[in-house]
């Protein structure tokens, strides 16, 4: 009697076993924008499983990335990452491997974006971050009229560039080689203040849509988050 209770037991701890191997493990996303009373306890950059409970105040805006896409949450209330996903999930599966190579992206609005997130906007100061240094490619929202743009910093002597009409873009000199750090000032003609870029090197390509968005958090190159950010399709409940 006492070997077929244990043996029930066994039996019965042995399935809940199966069980528990047989979920799935909750997939992660990341925050990548959060505004309002609790922007402290979700600071971009912070990754969370999809099963998460985000517990909002009113004012409270916090925004995720998943393989699918982003998901945008208002308070006051509590909310999963992952039931925002169930519905779109299915639309957007097939275009997800495409859109981790982070390869071209779309405009926002009216405004035009670069044909990747790797494309350096001379238009725009701030921290860029390069996957790699080799084969760097600048780009100009207006490629309507010819320009010249001077690049000048780490130590070299300015280099000239000059930019053809109906080139949107153009290769980074040689002569001035990139390094983790450096900075560099952006003249182009009939421009009056020139722009400020200083680049950080990623010691190797991510090969995700939330593993590039984390590198770009950690390296403070905002520009890029934004465009990547605004790029991906918005699961959100209400979207």
């Amino acid at each position: 009697m006492s070997w077929d209770r244990n043996s029930a037991l066994r039996r019965v701890a042995f399935t809940a076993l199966l069980a528990a191997v047989a979920l799935p493990a909750a997939a992660n996303v990341l925050i990548v924008r959060s505004t309002g009373p609790s922007a402290g306890a979700y600071p971009a950059g912070r990754s969370l499983p999809d099963n998460a409970r985000l517990n909002l105040r009113a004012g409270d805006t916090v925004i995720v990335l998943g393989g699918a896409g982003t998901r945008t949450f208002r308070g006051p209330g509590t909310f999963s990452p992952s039931a925002a996903v169930q519905a779109g999930a299915r639309t957007f599966a097939a275009a997800d491997g495409r859109r981790a190579r982070i390869g071209a992206v779309r405009g926002a609005g009216i405004v035009p974006h670069s044909p990747t997130i790797w494309h350096v906007d001379v238009t725009q100061s701030g921290t860029f971050c390069l996957a790699s240094t080799s084969r760097v490619q600048l780009w100009r929202p207006d490629a309507t009229v010819p320009t010249a743009l001077t690049i000048a910093g780490a130590g070299g002597a300015p280099r000239t560039v000059r930019w053809p009409a109906g080139q949107a873009t153009v290769a980074w000199p040689a002569a001035l080689p990139i390094a983790n750090g450096a900075s560099f000032s952006i003249a182009q003609s009939g421009v009056a203040v020139p722009t400020q870029v200083t680049f950080r090197t990623l010691a190797r390509e991510p090969a995700n849509l939330e593993g590039v968005a984390a590198a770009l958090i950690a390296n403070g190159c905002q520009g890029q988050l934004d465009v990547l950010v605004e790029s991906q399709p918005d699961l959100s409940p209400e979207g």
